[in-house]
């Protein structure tokens, strides 16, 4: 199975759509997530402990973690490029969201805009994701606007050009960034 087919499974799935990339020799000892998580391994390597059983997992090799399995995590020397994608039951809560930037390693900032606020066409070199706690705000990349109300969440990745419209009432969020290991192929 190749990265295109991978993306498209997950999303026929219902799986939210997350690209990361992990440091070097990182280990997480075990743990479990409160989301089915399925991964494709785009370059570098990652094992993961099941059972007392580590499995490592290389570029174009695919695994899945159901919520609530137990398993530990070691990054190999050269760090992890993932495609992964994740699915709750019920909604994603703030608390969830703010967890998962916190394990992933993104920066946390909790912050909003006035009413109407608007950026120009502009991109990032850090990928950032978002969740609006209230009001709402409007993202366009590709030449297709979506807006993101209370609850909902988005992902900008590191150079991806996009202009952001604050709605009228302002807008609060938890905005997580991270600056990524280019993907290794």
């Amino acid at each position: 199975m190749d990265k295109t087919e991978f993306e498209a499974d997950l999303r026929r799935e219902g799986y939210r759509i997350v690209n990361s990339s992990v440091k070097p020799n990182l280990v997480a000892p075990n743990h479990c997530h409160d989301f089915d998580a399925k991964v494709f391994v785009l370059g570098g390597e990652i094992t993961i402990t099941r059972d007392n059983t580590p499995t490592t997992f290389r570029s174009g090799q695919c695994f899945a973690v159901p919520a609530g399995c137990p398993h530990a995590e070691h990054v190999g020397p050269e760090g992890v490029a993932l495609l992964s994608g994740r699915r709750r039951e019920g909604s994603l809560t703030r608390e969830a969201f703010e967890s998962d930037l916190r394990r992933e390693g993104f920066e946390v900032v909790h912050g909003g805009q006035k009413g109407d606020f608007a950026e120009e066409l502009h991109a990032h070199d850090f990928d950032v994701r978002i969740m609006v706690l209230s009001g709402e705000t409007t993202v366009t990349r590709d030449n297709k606007s979506e807006t993101f109300r209370a609850g909902q969440h988005c992902e900008i990745a590191a150079g991806c050009q996009h202009t952001t419209q604050v709605g009228p009432e302002g807008v609060a969020y938890i905005v997580g960034k991270a600056t990524r290991r280019a993907s290794m192929n």
